[in-house]
């Protein structure tokens, strides 16, 4: 398997779960010591871990990533993307080139990514995509503009995605995190004036009254490239702690 952003949060999370389950896993990260500390992690599991440096935004990195997964492991069963990144600006100050920067890691290197590893997921008994959403698809945000943009597109994307690669016998979901306690969100409680004086407004309005961890959405994706969930392709899967339905 294949986890494009796995040396922290939400992806080292599913490594964790993914490596703990016996699978062989390549991390292809920017962060390349970081990837490489979360695999010399779970050495001590069965299967194997491997990680490279991929920089996910440029036009090659997602097919090198490929590359790399099926140099060190032979096949390629599934494919998770969890790499993102979170610009928080007021509207006035947002600039093109932050939003080209967004579009590039957030919406075009999932396809290029799922593009360059469809032979090997055709070729798969049973292949998975997952890609990293947010519930910013379905609902405003003052300064993510391009965030939120760019999760909705994935949502999108996903859906067009298992139209064409279903009668391969490939599944796409999209899981879509809602407030997942990580220093992913750093952006915003800085654009709000601090995470102290934002945060207990915010899980106020979290029916069940907190953030999630990164590992409430891991197990979530860990379904989902399981051959259980061979009947379940584009959906975009919520994984809010029921914040979309208050």
């Amino acid at each position: 398997m294949l986890i494009a952003g796995g040396a922290s949060g939400i992806g080292a999370a599913t490594v964790a779960r993914l490596r703990t389950a016996g699978a062989d896993v390549h991390v292809a990260d920017i962060d390349a010591a970081g990837a490489a500390e979360v695999v010399a992690a779970l050495a001590h599991h069965p299967g194997q871990g491997t990680a490279a440096f991929c920089d996910l935004s440029t036009g090659d990195g997602p097919a090198q990533a490929v590359v790399d997964a099926l140099a060190a492991h032979g096949r390629l069963d599934a494919v998770v993307f969890c790499a993102g990144l979170l610009v928080e600006t007021a509207l006035a100050d947002f600039t093109a080139a932050e939003w080209d920067r967004t579009m590039a890691l957030n919406l075009r290197a999932p396809f290029l990514m799922v593009q360059a590893a469809a032979p090997a997921l055709t070729a798969s008994p049973h292949g998975r995509v997952v890609l990293t959403g947010s519930t910013a698809a379905f609902r405003g945000g003052g300064g993510s503009f391009a965030y939120a943009a760019s999760k909705g597109g994935l949502v999108a994307l996903t859906r067009s995605l298992a139209v064409a690669m279903g009668p391969d016998g490939v599944a796409v979901t999209c899981v879509c995190p809602g407030w997942i306690d990580t220093p992913f969100n750093d952006p915003y409680w800085q654009r709000v004036g601090g995470r102290d004086s934002a945060q207990q407004a915010l899980e106020a309005r979290i029916p069940l009254g907190a953030q999630g961890v990164p590992d409430d959405v891991a197990a979530v994706i860990e379904f989902l490239v399981s051959p259980g969930s061979r009947y379940l392709t584009g959906q975009a899967v919520v994984v809010d702690g029921g914040l979309l339905a208050s």
